[in-house]
């Protein structure tokens, strides 16, 4: 089979489950979803705009995460590093080298993709606590990097010496963001339930097994590794268009922390469990930011009821209580 045989397979696989999926509970929840979010700026503006757009693009980075840490159960902790080094390696190329702004996004995602080899090579190696010691070492390196070298990075105070996508519309950036997040989320959902995806899991409940059904597993791990990161970079640069700023808060551990809850929250083992997670913390967070930091605790405490009342997220289980009480008890 030659490789475009193989790519029309994979589509057409990618179309036939896609059909199938549009018509399940999450599917009609999405396709609402959808369509409030193209009906948005016309709907609301302003402030409110820009908060559906960085909701948006954090509904790609939860899902790249869940790419990675969900699909080849690779929890890592570096993904808001590199969802960073993509909106600083997009902004720098766009405001030092003169780039268009949308080229610089892109290539944000293939600088975060290739620094993302140096993490992945000794994770491929290790396996539970280590693969997240690992990764939150280079998650500080990273950080702290970026404010050392604040001739470059700006430092604690940011950089913003970059020239705005589309000349600071907001309108025409607000559908920018749109289609480019759809694009890779429909890519992401295109290879997990092909082979790929297939193998993914595999290796993710029996790296072993897989490895003897002839499957080439670092090679697997690397790739999907590389591609979640390389996401979150494209990610990361559209965030920065949108804010207009990049700052070192971005990428501390604190963020990598509030992406992982909302992966677990959503369920970190389907890609709809990310969308489902980022709308309810993200909601979460700014519907109660007037109430300072005890908003934290709030979504705190609904992380641990989320935990034990839907182990596999809100996206995996049954919303029927009884359903939830019987799993309770069968635990127990």
């Amino acid at each position: 089979m030659t490789a475009i045989d193989t790519l029309r397979s994979g589509i057409d696989r990618t179309a036939e489950r896609l059909t199938e999926d549009v018509r399940s509970r999450n599917g009609l929840v999405f396709i609402v979803a959808g369509v409030l979010a193209l009906l948005a700026p016309v709907l609301v503006g302003g402030y409110t705009l820009d908060l559906v757009m960085q909701l948006i693009i954090v509904v790609l980075v939860v899902t790249s995460w869940i790419f990675i840490a969900g699909y080849f159960g690779m929890f890592s902790f570096a993904h808001a590093a590199l969802y960073g080094i993509g909106a600083y390696a997009a902004v720098l190329i766009a405001g030092e080298l003169g780039v268009h702004p949308i080229l610089g996004v892109l290539l944000g995602g293939v600088v975060a993709g290739i620094l993302s080899i140096p993490i992945a090579l000794p994770v491929l190696r290790l396996s539970g606590a280590y693969v997240g010691m690992v990764t939150l070492a280079f998650a500080e390196i990273v950080f702290r990097l970026v404010i050392v070298f604040r001739e470059v990075t700006g430092g604690p105070t940011g950089y913003t010496g970059f020239p705005p996508l589309f000349g600071g519309n907001r309108f025409v950036l607000y559908y920018f963001v749109c289609a480019i997040v759809g694009a890779l989320l429909i890519v992401q959902y295109g290879l997990l339930v092909n082979r790929f995806g297939l193998v993914a899991r595999a290796i993710r409940e029996a790296p072993d097994a897989a490895r003897m059904l002839g499957n080439n597993v670092p090679r697997y791990k690397l790739t999907g590794f590389v591609i979640g990161s390389a996401i979150a970079g494209v990610a990361g640069g559209l965030q920065a268009h949108t804010v207009l700023i990049i700052s070192p808060p971005m990428i501390e551990v604190n963020r990598m922390i509030e992406f992982m809850a909302m992966g677990i929250i959503g369920g970190f083992r389907t890609i709809s469990g990310g969308v489902f997670g980022a709308v309810i913390v993200f909601g979460l967070s700014e519907g109660l930011r007037e109430l300072g930091e005890i908003r934290l605790v709030i979504w705190s405490a609904v992380l641990i009821v989320v935990t034990i009342y839907f182990p596999n997220g809100i996206a995996g289980s049954s919303l029927d209580p009884r359903d939830r009480l019987r799993e309770l008890f069968d635990r127990s």
